[in-house]
């Protein structure tokens, strides 16, 4: 199973709390954005010949390894770990650029959605097909 950058950026100063580091609501934005990158990559992205359909989290489990301080640039990767009929697990790790430390783990859920039924719908074959290559990759 490959890993695939899904967000690269920089901690930024007004993202530090009290203490100095980077608050959750922060790192949730990055989980977030790594998202739509993943719905990008498996077809599900603006275009789409697949419909109004994307993934909605539906579980998200976070393990916090290393503090995040501001000026640090740091990398998303993702990497899918099963594919359903209706939904897609996959984990992200975030990576300080610089010395390569993990800082942070999460593994999602993700419902496929029907945009305009306004529920979850089947993925498309062709979208569940790209989530799996992506775990035999």
């Amino acid at each position: 199973m490959s890993w695939f950058t899904t967000y690269q950026g920089q901690v930024e100063a007004h993202e530090l709390d009290r203490l100095g580091h980077m608050n959750v609501q922060h790192y949730m934005g990055r989980i977030s954005l790594a998202g739509f990158a993943v719905m990008e990559k498996i077809g599900l992205g603006d275009g789409s010949p697949h419909g109004r359909r994307a993934l909605s989290m539906l579980r998200c489990e976070i393990d916090f390894r290393r503090e995040l301080t501001a000026g640090e640039a740091i990398r998303l990767e993702t990497q899918m770990l099963t594919v359903g009929t209706k939904s897609l697990t996959f984990r992200h790790r975030l990576l300080v650029e610089a010395s390569g430390d993990l800082a942070m783990e999460a593994k999602i859920v993700a419902v496929c959605l029907d945009l305009d039924a306004r529920k979850s719908a089947a993925l498309p074959d062709a979208v569940a097909a790209i989530a799996r290559a992506l775990i035999e990759a």
